[in-house]
């Protein structure tokens, strides 16, 4: 069986925003990053 690369998984990451009024909250964004798998010798 073989490894396959995957490219554009998405990952979550929580980033602080602060509105129009100053309160801060947390908030998750979705990035899609590329990923490489190593392939066995």
């Amino acid at each position: 069986m073989s490894k396959q690369s995957m490219t554009g998984a998405p990952v979550c990451t929580w980033v602080s925003v602060t509105d129009a009024s100053g309160r801060t909250r947390m908030e998750a964004r979705w990035t899609a990053v590329n990923t490489a798998a190593t392939r066995a010798a």
